[in-house]
């Protein structure tokens, strides 16, 4: 099983891989809603009614909490959390990234998204800095103390995040790949992927492509970016399901020529590689405290896997349990936290 296999990889005490994370980052503050009676509004569907009904001008809404965010920063301190090396490169001119426990350089002013956490969803109003919006391989290569992209990011693994939301990080990888990047494995999530056009889409996979020349390329992605992604090369499978996301998978993995594309969602995880195909059952979470940010916890503990060459069921298990324990709890797991989270 590869939930019993994890246990006894987390438990094994070997030496710590370095990982780089770039190149979002976003000041996320998480606000409470209250209706008319000054109740919290639960639903995100309640808050939505309460917004279009018309019947009042105001809805009273308290800020919560004010924490650092963005796809990079995410994966970065959950990295951290696991107890290997992240350096981040990421967008981190706010007070709320000081406290930041690992190396991180700054690339300019970070986003800014008010988050509104509901029983049932999360609802986000995001504010992109122009910083982020422009950003270009240039500002790594500003930040970093070598000046030199492929060094700054020659690790044993890399994840990069929020493409759907920089225009430059296409060109970026082109670049990289042109230079000969060399890092174990290169994990892409590429956020909302519809905010993009198909052009751009496949414009990324090919550029994918021309990255795992020299690295291992995972497209790390969840089903509503599956589909959309599939839809851009043509793929509409006849199958629904597990088969269905099995089939757009296979088929965005080979139309890139890629080492792998992964679909993280909460009944389960999958990939399809070169050789295989991985399906792992998620676990469950009955009281869910927090949902947003922990997909950058799943392609986390799957690049902290892959960087240790862990076969795919266990990858996609750790990728998994880091997701389900930050939902179930609303904290980044440590090694402890996820074997203990998985003992109960």
């Amino acid at each position: 099983m590869s939930y019993d296999e994890l246990v006894d990889r987390l438990a094994a005490d070997d030496r710590e891989r370095r990982v780089a994370a770039f190149p979002d980052g976003s000041v996320d503050s998480y606000y409470a809603a209250f209706d008319a009676a000054g109740d919290r509004i639960a639903e995100r569907e309640a808050f939505g009614d309460r917004i279009a009904s018309g019947d009042s001008d105001t809805v009273p809404i308290e800020c919560e909490a004010r924490e650092p965010g963005g796809q990079a920063v995410n994966a970065a301190r959950q990295v951290h959390a696991l107890g290997d090396d992240p350096t981040l490169y990421g967008h981190l001119e706010d007070p709320v990234f000081e406290a930041l426990p690992f190396e991180a350089a700054s690339m300019g002013d970070p986003s800014r998204v008010s988050v509104f956490p509901f029983d049932d969803d999360a609802f986000l109003f995001a504010e992109r800095s122009s910083a982020v919006a422009n950003w270009s391989l240039a500002d790594l290569e500003a930040a970093a103390p070598s000046g030199d992209a492929v060094e700054a990011l020659s690790a044993d693994a890399v994840y990069c995040g929020n493409w759907a939301s920089m225009a430059g990080l296409t060109d970026a990888l082109e670049r990289l790949a042109a230079d000969s990047l060399a890092a174990g494995t290169f994990v892409l999530d590429p956020g909302p992927v519809h905010m993009r056009s198909q052009e751009a889409l496949t414009d990324l996979l090919e550029a994918l492509g021309e990255l795992e020349e020299t690295t291992d390329v995972v497209y790390n992605v969840n089903r509503a970016e599956l589909e959309y992604t599939a839809a851009a090369i043509g793929t509409d499978p006849d199958a629904s399901g597990v088969d269905a996301d099995i089939e757009r998978l296979a088929s965005v993995r080979e139309a890139a020529g890629i080492t792998s594309a992964v679909l993280h969602e909460t009944e389960r995880a999958a990939a399809a590689t070169r050789e295989k195909t991985a399906v792992v059952e998620n676990l469950a979470v009955d009281d869910p405290r927090r949902r947003t940010g922990a997909g950058d916890r799943f392609g986390a503990g799957l690049a902290v896997a892959r960087a240790r060459d862990w076969d795919w069921e266990t990858a996609l298990a750790l990728g998994n349990c880091a997701a389900s324990h930050y939902v179930a709890t609303g904290e980044t797991g440590t090694r402890d936290d996820l074997r203990s989270f998985l003992d109960d």
